[in-house]
């Protein structure tokens, strides 16, 4: 069953190569009403959720910003999947890094750094062509798809143009160990809400303490690396600019809980900038919401 899965996977990725980004949003608008009306896709998580970060807004601009998030989400599917077969040089001029200079000091001093991510916008984008525009070799922490043919698949196409993998369950190892031959520059998608209770920590977060990940701030401290937050800023439908800012000049000064702490308040400094672009059909708040 998985390996058929697999197949269908495939074939849709293979299709959607040769279809033009015009045609792909009139695709994604017509995927997107069917999933939002139709199967009415998490459309109970998306507004609990809303409305448990912006507890002041009515019925009507909760309903509003999740109608928006649709609109973005299955954008964001759809070039995900175009982005496997698409060239990496040409993905540059949809997918550009703005300030690549702020990384140039640490590299010329042969210094690593970590990059921190979101699920905000198109961040699968930057496993394809992120490496090509810093010197920093990029190496992305990723957990494991159950499907292992799709997990093969998807790892081999984000091995490539500079960027490398390393599965969730070995980063800690990997960052510990690890001697790499030129700087490194490692992404770390901390937002996911962390289901084994001792892998929690908590952190200010849209007037609640809601629990993050605590791994992200372990593996960080371990390091004397500079952090940064990756800013992933949309422009218009397929095309992004990022911006690097730097939120601790070496990790090894701040505790787990104040980079958690960081990472936090500058994910929901995102948030409230443009709340549709963040993921909100997950389960992020377990804890603290009925679902």
């Amino acid at each position: 069953m998985k390996f058929f899965s697999y197949i269908i996977f495939r074939a849709f990725s293979l299709k959607i190569r040769f279809v033009p980004f015009a045609i792909l949003y009139i695709s994604s608008d017509v995927l997107r009403f069917v999933l939002k009306n139709v199967f009415c896709y998490r459309n109970g998580v998306i507004k609990k959720n809303i409305a448990f970060c912006f507890p002041d807004l009515s019925p009507d601009q909760v309903k509003s910003i999740a109608n928006s998030f649709y609109v973005n989400f299955v954008d964001i599917v759809l070039e995900s999947i175009k982005g496997f077969s698409y060239d990496p040089k040409k993905m540059i001029s949809r997918y550009r890094l703005t300030n690549p200079e702020i990384l140039d000091p640490y590299f010329e001093n042969q210094q690593s750094v970590i990059i921190l991510s979101q699920h905000y916008n198109n961040w699968e984008w930057g496993s394809i062509c992120l490496g090509l525009q810093t010197q920093h070799h990029i190496v992305g922490v990723i957990k494991r798809i159950s499907n292992k043919y799709i997990h093969n698949f998807v790892e081999n196409a984000r091995s490539r143009n500079n960027v490398s993998v390393v599965n969730a369950d070995h980063a800690a190892k990997y960052i510990r160990y690890h001697k790499p031959n030129k700087p490194e520059g490692i992404v770390l998608i901390a937002d996911q809400y962390p289901y084994n209770k001792r892998h929690r920590t908590s952190a200010p977060f849209f007037y609640h303490e809601i629990d993050f990940h605590s791994g992200t701030g372990l593996i960080a401290s371990w390091t004397d690396y500079p952090i940064f937050s990756i800013d992933i800023h949309k422009v218009k439908r397929g095309y992004y600019e990022l911006e690097l800012v730097k939120l601790v000049d070496k990790a090894s000064d701040s505790s787990p809980q104040e980079i958690t702490s960081l990472y936090a308040s500058h994910l929901e400094s995102l948030i409230r900038k443009n709340p549709p672009s963040w993921l909100w059909s997950h389960k992020r708040f377990k804890d603290d919401i009925e679902y």
